[in-house]
């Protein structure tokens, strides 16, 4: 049935289907690449802002290994 329609379409629009099924074609592909470019700005967005966070995460690792460190050490000092 689908083809039905689209064999009338064809014969009643002649030249005008090919244009019609090449402007549906340039605009998906418009579509497609868009898509692509939104969805390639977000995950670079979002690595960023991942990055941003294991940044400060090794900082504050560093910090308790620091603070860890210091507190093994005055544990085996001798206490005056």
């Amino acid at each position: 049935m689908a083809q039905d329609f689209e064999s009338m379409l064809r014969e009643v629009l002649g030249d005008s289907w090919n244009k019609l099924t090449q402007f549906q074609s340039d605009q998906v592909k418009k579509l497609t690449t868009r898509f692509s470019e939104l969805t390639h700005e977000a995950l670079k967005d979002e690595l960023t802002r991942l990055n941003g966070e294991i940044a400060e995460l090794r900082t504050r690792v560093a910090q308790l290994e620091a603070e860890r460190a210091e507190k093994a050490a005055e544990s085996v000092l001798p206490s005056a």
